[in-house]
């Protein structure tokens, strides 16, 4: 996937999840652990490590903005979808 976007213009995250090997790997048995859920967040802070490491000053901070609006599309359609 070269995109962000599907071919309507959508945001293209589930697509993106779904192709994701961690995903898949925590989604074989139907059910998600807490091991799964710690090696999940370990995996995240790996990779934000990472970028700290090589990225420059301005990257970061666009991953830093991108990670927290995220952050907010998924609590808001969380508080969405209990209506």
């Amino acid at each position: 996937m070269n995109t962000f976007f599907d071919e309507t213009g959508s945001l293209n995250l589930d697509e993106l999840i779904l192709q994701q090997p961690s995903f898949r790997q925590i989604m074989a048995d139907g059910i998600v652990t807490e091991q799964e859920l710690q090696d999940q967040s370990a995996r995240v802070t790996a990779l934000l490590r990472q970028i700290e490491q090589t990225a420059s000053p301005a990257q970061i901070d666009q991953v830093r903005e991108l990670l927290a609006e995220i952050s907010v599309l998924v609590a808001a359609r969380g508080i969405y979808e209990k209506k």
